[in-house]
């Protein structure tokens, strides 16, 4: 009887006019620090989608953005893998990751996948954070945490067997607007949400 407030995006990247990028403080990860979500996707925009930019991409546009892994809240030094444009910034964690081969195919998989078979495929990827939701098809039982078993704001990211890819952010602690949810709960919204791999964000 509590209510749980979520949006969900979903992104077709067989269309020509769709991309996933990973962002990070003034669209630059040269150097750590921290940024407001909104603030990093404006500085995305105002990079490529400015004409007058040298940098500038027709017809760029933002249309949804997401926080991503969790992070050092000192420096903003990313806490698993962050590649943009095809260049490594920081190394993957154990929590695995999502991301966007250079052919254009959106993947989820461990560490050891990583360090095996994407190294160097990847054009974009963050890390995840605390747990695979879903993996084949099948929801996957998390640990016994508090984490995992009580109810908060989360993000998650998936994919369909169709290759599209979801976005979740679900609203939490300020019930009665929304209450959040467990891990099992979001596995089961991103399951809903037609995915047959998701990943648990920050």
């Amino acid at each position: 009887n509590k209510q749980m407030v979520y949006y969900t995006a979903t992104a077709d990247l067989s269309r020509d006019d769709v991309h996933i990028f990973a962002n990070y403080k003034d669209n630059d990860p040269t150097s750590w620090g921290m940024q407001p979500v909104l603030t990093q996707a404006n500085a995305a925009q105002n990079k490529y989608g400015n004409p007058e930019s040298e940098l500038y991409i027709e017809n760029y546009n933002v249309i949804a953005s997401i926080n991503g892994d969790g992070f050092n809240m000192g420096t903003g030094e990313p806490g698993g893998l962050l590649i943009m444009d095809g260049t490594e910034y920081h190394g993957p964690s154990k929590n695995g990751f999502f991301g966007i081969t250079k052919d254009g195919k959106a993947v989820i998989g461990t560490t050891d996948e990583y360090n095996t078979i994407y190294k160097d495929q990847l054009q974009e990827a963050i890390g995840g954070f605390g747990a695979r939701l879903i993996k084949n098809g099948v929801i996957q039982d998390g640990p016994s945490s508090d984490y995992y078993t009580t109810r908060h704001s989360r993000t998650a990211i998936g994919i369909t067997r169709t290759g599209k890819v979801v976005f979740m952010v679900l609203d939490g602690r300020q019930e009665p607007v929304s209450c959040g949810g467990s891990m099992a709960e979001i596995a089961h919204i991103m399951f809903e949400a037609g995915c047959v791999e998701a990943i648990n964000l920050d």
